[in-house]
């Protein structure tokens, strides 16, 4: 099963309880019903508009739009509410924040604690491919900034990538 409701890295999801990945594949499950059940809308809503003779009309798109509309904020609930689940099932240990080289702080959002990380390493590494290094060895990260991990990621190992090192 391809999972695109979140984006993890395999690190991540590897590092998931039981319970968390059963979530995430429920999610996912939830989601996969979810984009078959607009094209089959979508389907039927274009035979409806043929067998009415009005399919070439501008109907067609304002259908599609409306559809997609109520599509994408039923993922976007879900995706939230599953990434609001993970955010707390997946705190590290207080001993973790104690040995945190950033500020440990769940009363900040997701954007806040990314911010955090990203700065800590962008002001504590100069060169990139030792950056990408230590961040990639940072075990606290991925539980700390959830989702944004496989981001921060590939940022830093493009620009490790991009020295020619």
């Amino acid at each position: 099963m391809t999972i695109d409701i979140i984006h993890y890295t395999p690190a991540q999801y590897a590092e998931l309880t039981e319970e968390q990945l059963h979530e995430v594949r429920s999610a996912q499950l939830k989601k996969n019903k979810l984009t078959a059940a607009l094209e089959r809308d979508k389907q039927n809503e274009k035979n409806r508009l043929i067998d009415n003779g009005v399919f070439l009309s501008a109907l067609w798109e304002q259908i599609c739009q409306r559809l997609t509309e109520v599509y994408t904020a039923e993922v976007d609930a879900l995706r939230e509410s599953l990434l609001f689940y993970l955010q707390f099932a997946s705190r590290p240990s207080d001993e973790d924040a104690d040995v945190a080289p950033y500020v440990i702080d769940y009363a900040l959002t997701i954007k806040e604690r990314t911010q955090i990380v990203k700065t800590y390493y962008d002001a504590t590494y100069s060169d990139p491919v030792e950056r990408f290094q230590a961040f990639a060895a940072d075990k606290i990260a991925p539980k700390y900034v959830g989702e944004n991990y496989s981001m921060l990621y590939d940022y830093y190992e493009e620009l490790a990538a991009a020295t020619g090192n």
